[in-house]
């Protein structure tokens, strides 16, 4: 399910309004081929619904939803293998730290422009970063004319450190 109502104009940049879109399959089918069945995934922004918990499991995966856990602040659950999200874009850089910090692996659904920055630059350099980047943008909104392209932030997933899909 995309974007959709009056406030889609706000929803085009890099801020809170902007957070509010839901990942649509066709985002998460291309990463579904480097992932492993036997790990337990967690979506750690997708409250009680989520198309990144229903895709995964409809595929043979383990994936949880958050429920009202902030993952920001709170813990994540001790059976998780794997963080996989599509976090909100004004809050990127605190996502990728945390995941980090968690040392666990991680797939990260981020604007390709996530690539660029010295916070994020550093944290890559120091800690390693997977791309796997996608050969088309993809519809958030439900308009058919995505304005920006995403990519696949991954830790410890993908067998390469950059894979065009």
């Amino acid at each position: 399910m995309g974007c959709t109502n009056l406030d889609m104009i706000k929803k085009t940049g890099n801020n809170a309004e902007s957070d509010e879109c839901y990942t649509p399959p066709e985002a998460i089918e291309p990463l579904i081929e480097f992932l492993d069945e036997d790990k337990i995934y967690y979506d750690c922004t997708s409250g009680i619904s989520s198309k990144v918990v229903d895709v995964l499991n409809e595929n043979g995966f383990t994936c949880l939803s958050s429920g009202s856990k902030n993952f920001l602040t709170d813990d994540i659950p001790s059976n998780v293998d794997v963080i996989i999200t599509n976090p909100p874009y004004s809050k990127k850089d605190k996502f990728i730290e945390r995941c980090y910090k968690f040392g666990k692996p991680f797939a990260l659904l981020l604007p390709v422009s996530a690539l660029q920055g010295q916070k994020r630059g550093q944290m890559f350099s120091e800690n390693g970063i997977e791309i796997l980047t996608l050969n088309k943008r993809i519809d958030f909104t439900g308009k058919k004319s995505p304005h920006f392209g995403v990519a696949w932030f991954c830790h410890g997933i993908l067998p390469k450190q950059l894979i065009f899909k």
